[in-house]
C-alpha cells in the first residue's frame, strides 16, 4: 500500500551554485492519524496507524530512505525511472540516520522553482513509500491506542510540501535565507552561512546580527561592562 507522511527540514544552507543543502528529520515511530479511505478503510473516519521503532528503524528500511529523489508536492504516481525526469528537483543523501524516534537524512534541492517554492514558505517535507498495514486494535508501550500497525516501510520519494502530518519539527530550516524580506532576493555574498534564528543588537553604535544566544552573552558582557565602569567611577570618587 503506498503512504505519503508529512515531515521537516534544518541546518539550511547554499552552496556556491545555488543549490540549497539541509539535513532534516523526515519520519517517526509513534502513532499516527490517517483518513480511513488512505488505508483501504473508507468504512472508518480516520485510523490510528501504529510504527513500531523496529519496524522504522529495520536496517531494510533504513537504507531505502537514501539517495530517493525529492519532489514539490506528490507526484500522481510514486517515482521510477520512467518519470523521474519529470518530477525530481533533488535528493535525499546517504547518510541515514537514527535521531531519538526519528530518522534524519541529508539532502539537497537543486531546481531553482523548487528553491524558490521553499523561500515562498514551502518547508515542510512528505515521505512517499508503501508498507504493510494490518488491522487489529492495540496499546503501544507508552500506552497509546492504535487501530493498525505498519511494517515493511520502503521509501519512494521525499516531497516539499505546506503542512507536515508528522508534525512541524519535519521541515527543511527555521529561518529566511537572508536577503531582502519584501522581495526575497539572496544576499549572494552571505549564501554560504547556516540557516538559523537570529536577531539584531547594538553594540558599541553598530547593528550586529546573532543568534539568541548570542544576543545573551552580549547583553551580559555590556552589563558586565557598565558595572566596571561605575565601579571604577565610585572608586574614583
Amino acid at each position: 500500500m503506498q503512504f505519503r507522511d508529512r515531515v521537516s527540514v534544518g541546518a539550511v544552507r547554499r552552496t556556491a551554485d545555488g543549490y540549497l543543502v539541509a539535513d532534516a528529520k523526515v519520519a517517526r515511530a509513534g502513532v499516527q492519524e490517517y483518513l480511513g479511505s488512505e488505508v483501504g478503510r473508507p468504512d472508518m473516519q480516520r485510523v490510528r496507524v501504529y510504527r513500531p521503532a523496529d519496524e522504522v528503524f529495520a536496517a531494510d528500511a533504513m537504507r531505502s530512505y537514501a539517495y530517493r529523489p525529492v519532489t514539490v508536492d506528490h507526484p500522481s504516481r510514486m517515482v521510477d525511472a520512467e518519470n523521474w525526469k519529470g518530477v525530481a528537483s533533488g535528493q535525499t543523501g546517504g547518510e541515514v540516520v537514527r535521531d531519538g524516534d526519528t530518522v534524519r537524512v541529508p539532502l539537497v534541492l537543486m531546481d531553482a522553482a523548487a528553491i524558490k517554492a521553499w523561500e515562498r514558505g514551502k518547508r515542510e517535507l512528505s515521505m512517499g513509500y508503501t508498507a504493510e498495514i494490518v488491522f487489529g486494535d492495540g496499546v503501544t508501550p507508552d500506552g497509546q491506542h492504535y487501530d493498525a500497525i505498519q511494517t515493511q516501510l520502503r521509501m519512494n520519494h521525499l516531497a516539499l510540501v505546506d503542512k507536515a502530518r508528522a508534525g512541524s519539527e519535519f521541515r527543511i530550516g527555521d529561518g529566511c535565507l537572508p536577503g531582502d524580506p519584501e522581495t526575497g532576493t539572496v544576499n549572494q555574498s552571505r549564501k554560504e552561512k547556516p540557516m538559523s534564528n537570529t536577531r539584531t543588537v547594538l553594540v558599541d553604535g553598530l547593528s550586529v546580527e546573532t543568534t539568541d544566544a548570542g544576543a545573551q552573552a552580549i547583553t551580559k558582557l555590556q552589563g558586565d561592562l557598565q558595572a566596571s565602569r561605575q565601579a571604577l567611577s565610585d572608586a574614583n570618587t
